[in-house]
């Protein structure tokens, strides 16, 4: 539940909160796995909006990038993410802004080699540490949707 609260308090609570819901509309005593599941598809969409308004307000260009990611592969090459954000940002000389937008925000991760996805907040939110080891391993860095947003984005594993 933490990893997929994006290491944020609120959006932990958020989670939480939509579990617990399911559980009492259930009639379910304690949260149970079924709660569990279905309130992590709520909370996924929760979240799916929320980044979104926060992209939205800091570059109002890619307001709808996110949903540009649906039924998307969950590992990205790098000539595959950037077209997808060209699909949706056409001609634009801000591919990487967004890439960075989206890496700073948790929603992607990178994964370099045989070493476990590691996203912003591993770094504690140091874009300079993330950026850096992306670079390193250039020849084989793979971007990762982190997965709490797969439920909402209809993203299979």
């Amino acid at each position: 539940m933490i990893e997929r609260s994006l290491m944020r308090p609120r959006f932990l609570i958020n989670f939480i909160n939509q579990c617990r819901s399911f559980a009492v509309n259930f009639n379910h005593k304690k949260i149970e796995a079924e709660d569990i599941e279905k309130g992590f598809e709520s909370y996924s969409s929760d979240l799916l909006i929320d980044i979104n308004y926060e992209i939205r307000d800091v570059f109002p260009e890619a307001e709808s990038i996110l949903y540009s990611f649906i039924e998307a592969p969950s590992e990205l090459s790098l000539p595959v993410l950037t077209e997808i954000v060209e699909r949706e940002l056409p001609g634009s000389s801000m591919i990487d802004k967004v890439i960075n937008l989206l890496l700073w925000y948790g929603f992607l991760g990178i994964k370099t080699g045989k070493h476990d996805v590691k996203y912003i907040y591993n770094f504690n939110y140091n874009m300079n540490i993330l950026k850096g080891v992306a670079f390193k391993h250039k020849e084989n860095v793979i971007y990762v949707i982190n997965p709490a947003f797969w439920p909402s984005l209809l993203i299979d594993n």
